[in-house]
């Protein structure tokens, strides 16, 4: 970390505790814990609601005042505040995500067939997509980021965790919600939710939002200095019944759509890592790239009290379409001189789309004089999809077009009990089964050569099924009404698969590669202190993985092998305090070790002698404070940074030099206004990466071409933000 940096920090610190100094003893004493990053706000880590502090599950849980204060406007953001997460976005497609937590993830989500090992949620609806996951968040009531393995309760691939948007609800007391920005590169965004009864017994909450930017990459190629395009719109609508009596029902609809210029990068020299171009923001192809991602379905979730019980279903439907073109290494020039510009290795085109079904059956509930808490359902996923491909490889190869189908069917059955040993101690004891099945089947080109009469194709016609059993184990004790400490031990387990971007490989794509499995075990500390004003939750973790998956590039193809066994374990604590009133102060923290334990040596990683696992930074940090100075008569003055450090990793398995991103660290600051008279209204001038800082976010390399793209420059906004 940089001087500036520390000096930074401190002056945070510095600023944030100068109203306390201003302050009487009374009113320091009497501080809420206010909304936004650190409140003790109610979550449903458990699958039932409780406070952050009484869940004992490694949880960030960020409310919408966080997620505005914190300029978290999409889920990649989310890597800046959460311990041991990294998020960036995909490789050809931006609203893509590349999640890993805690040791593992997923590099390749633009394809179908391709899950996370972190679990995505919409409240209880599972979202199996990478794809069209990292769009603009709109309206949400707050994110719950869940670290370690989730798989007792939530099931499909939450190996080492879960992130889990929870979205407003429909009310019986009218409440509106609008924002307009706009900013740098032309940007343009608005949102908004409005909810009103429309009975005594029911509520309509209807929400939506736009967002439109130029581009900040120069094109030469192309003539244009706007290249990165990006537009998103989308809508939500859900009904809750609110009468009174044992029986609810909540249905939700929702669309989203996103185009764009496609994830863009800046051609590099994989073995020297010399850039292409001077400035990282240089796009050399002649390629005008493009991505179309479209979402859209809707859950409906029932449930009825039965005294002491509550028996729940939650129905839902997903269904995405994307469509892409990219050049993968951005271009080259075709001599020392920049330009004129060539394709890089491949000109990739892609059209998918994918459906998925799931059911839930679920009873919860408290018996033995409420000393017995158990929940406990059966799960049933399913989902089809399709994807079709064209390459031009080297300015040379025109391949056939490939055309695959992939279906994936998961069948579980879980249960979890608590039991109050003693008033403080609880000791925890659950079980999951679950059964998956997938297919493929299609064709792709045998192989590589520029003779159209020795094109020839291969069928792919392949399935492979596993079953796990996922327990979990712990003790909670709640030592004292601020002081909770717990410790579990849980397994882990994510499904194999099939290798989607074999290149002209119908045997490397059948192959695949098998399920990975880990044993987790977690101590954890949450203490609230200093009047409720402090809290302090802190986790040690390590995490045992068999059969590893890894992703690599073995001769143009990118593949997904399991490496071997590995150890991945580490530190991580999340600190807030409100030394005043309307004051918030934060910081958290990990440390990450990872090593491989018996690395398979026929694995890629093993012949390239790779040493650390992918997406494993070893130091994360964040800092930062929001605060809110008020006045009669000119109304309040609004304030706020946040500063964050990731450290240096590996994207590639292998360990390629070029797919090593150097640690970075980023600045966030806002200052804003509200009007003196009573009314929710903020008016905010934002700048998010203050200091400019360089960075890139992604890296690869396909035999003799890289690329690395960038991270979003400096930019800022003004918003205004009307609330009833």
């Amino acid at each position: 970390m940089t001087k500036i940096s520390g000096w930074l920090l401190a002056g945070t610190a510095l600023v944030a505790a100068a109203p306390a100094l201003a302050q009487t003893t009374s009113d320091t004493a009497e501080a809420p814990a206010a909304g936004g990053y650190g409140g003790d706000i109610v979550v449903t880590a458990e699958r039932r609601e409780t406070t952050l502090q009484k869940t004992p599950i490694s949880v960030t849980a960020l409310d919408d005042k966080a997620l505005g204060d914190l300029q978290i406007s999409r889920t990649a953001d989310l890597q800046r505040v959460t311990p041991s997460l990294s998020v960036t976005q995909g490789t050809v497609d931006p609203t893509t995500l590349t999640i890993f937590m805690r040791g593992a993830g997923q590099n390749a989500g633009t394809w179908v067939g391709y899950e996370s090992a972190v679990g995505l949620y919409i409240d209880d609806m599972y979202f199996a997509s990478l794809t069209g996951a990292n769009l603009d968040l709109a309206d949400l009531e707050r994110i719950e980021v869940l670290r370690g393995p989730q798989g007792t309760l939530y099931g499909r691939n939450t190996l080492t965790g879960a992130i889990k948007y929870v979205t407003k609800k429909p009310s019986d007391t009218p409440y509106g919600d609008f924002e307009a920005e706009a900013g740098a590169y032309n940007m343009k965004r608005l949102k908004g939710t409005v909810s009103t009864p429309l009975s005594d017994d029911w509520a309509l909450l209807v929400s939506g939002n736009y967002y439109d930017r130029d581009g900040y990459y120069d094109a030469p190629a192309l003539g244009r200095d706007d290249y990165g395009y990006s537009k998103e719109y989308g809508a939500r609508a859900a009904l809750k019944y609110i009468g009174a009596g044992p029986f609810g029902l909540y249905a939700t609809a929702f669309y989203s759509r996103a185009k764009n210029d496609g994830s863009v990068g800046l051609a590099t020299n994989p073995t020297t890592l010399a850039p292409a171009a001077s400035d990282p923001y240089t796009y050399l192809s002649p390629l005008d790239g493009y991505g179309d991602a479209e979402t859209y379905g809707g859950d409906l979730t029932l449930s009825y009290d039965l005294g002491g019980a509550t028996i729940k279903s939650v129905t839902g439907v997903i269904h995405t379409s994307e469509d892409f073109l990219a050049d993968t290494t951005a271009g080259r020039p075709t001599n020392t001189v920049e330009g004129p510009y060539d394709l890089g290795f491949d000109r990739l085109e892609s059209a998918a789309a994918r459906t998925q079904i799931s059911q839930e059956l679920q009873i919860l509930g408290d018996t033995l004089g409420d000393k017995l808490h158990y929940i406990g359902g059966l799960y049933y996923f399913q989902e089809k999809g399709h994807q079709g491909r064209d390459d031009y490889l080297l300015g040379v190869y025109d391949l056939l077009p490939q055309m695959v189908h992939m279906k994936t069917q998961s069948y579980a059955a879980y249960g979890q009990l608590t039991y109050d040993l003693t008033p403080t101690l609880s000791a925890v004891a659950g079980l999951r089964y679950t059964h998956e099945k997938k297919s493929v089947d299609g064709y792709q080109q045998n192989n590589l050569t520029t003779v159209l009469a020795d094109r020839t194709y291969g069928l792919i016609d392949a399935s492979r099924s596993a079953n796990a059993w996922t327990p979990k184990f712990g003790l909670n004790w709640q030592a004292t009404p601020d002081v909770l400490a717990y410790a579990s031990v849980s397994r882990g387990f994510q499904g194999g698969g099939f290798n989607y971007l074999a290149l002209v490989s119908p045997t490397n794509y059948e192959n695949g590669f098998d399920p990975q499995t880990v044993w987790a075990y977690e101590l954890g500390l949450k203490t609230t202190f200093l009047d409720g004003r402090a809290r302090l939750n802190l986790a040690a973790y390590r995490n045992d993985f068999s059969d590893i998956q890894t992703n690599v590039v073995v001769n143009g193809s990118a593949l997904t092998q399991n490496a071997g066994t590995a150890r991945v374990q580490g530190l991580e604590g999340e600190f807030s305090y409100v030394p005043v009133r309307g004051w918030t102060l934060f910081t958290t923290g990990a440390y990450n070790d990872d090593k491989y334990l018996d690395i398979d040596p026929a694995s890629s990683a093993a012949a390239a002698g790779a040493t650390r696992l992918p997406n494993v930074p070893h130091w994360q940090a964040s800092a930062g404070f929001s605060g809110r100075v008020p006045d009669e008569k000119l109304g309040a003055l609004l304030v706020g940074g946040d500063w964050s450090y990731q450290g240096g990793k590996y994207l590639g398995g292998t360990n390629a030099p070029i797919t090593y991103m150097p640690g970075y660290q980023i600045v966030n600051a806002y200052v804003g206004w509200a009007p003196p008279v009573a009314s929710d209204v903020e008016v905010r001038f934002s700048v998010a990466n203050l200091l400019k800082e360089q960075y890139y976010v992604y890296g690869n390399v396909l035999g003799a071409y890289g690329i690395r793209s960038p991270g979003e420059p400096r930019t800022w906004k003004v918003s205004v933000k009307f609330s009833y």
